[in-house]
């Protein structure tokens, strides 16, 4: 009885394995930054038509990240933004994604091991 449950435990653990937070972390900042700073450097290599400004659109962010504007200092300011951001919602993701896959886990541990003691 005592090895069938950790079968079971070892099986689920393999299922719903935990998300590594550093890494998730590391790469979502590196993927915002990268985002944040091609873009940026997409507009800037573009231009725009005479008497209009480069990227009007992409420099409002500018009122969320101060700093920032669509020059090539605001791109790597940007990158550096984006990597703070990407980092935290990477962080707050995977954090969250264990914690409802181990409360996730633990409950059907719990029912199961309920379910057993009733049959008994």
């Amino acid at each position: 009885m005592r090895k069938l449950l950790a079968a079971e435990r070892a099986i689920l653990t393999a299922g719903f394995a935990r998300m590594d937070v550093v890494a998730v972390s590391t790469a979502m900042g590196a993927l915002a930054a990268l985002a944040l700073f091609l873009m940026t450097a997409a507009l800037l290599v573009k231009g725009a038509a005479p008497g209009q400004h480069i990227g009007t659109h992409l420099n409002l962010l500018g009122v969320y990240l101060p700093g920032y504007t669509v020059t090539w200092s605001g791109s790597l300011l940007g990158a550096f933004y984006g990597a703070i951001i990407g980092g935290v919602l990477g962080f707050v993701w995977s954090v969250l994604w264990n914690l409802s896959h181990f409360l996730y886990v633990a409950l059907v541990l719990v029912r199961a091991h309920w379910w057993r003691l009733l049959a008994e």
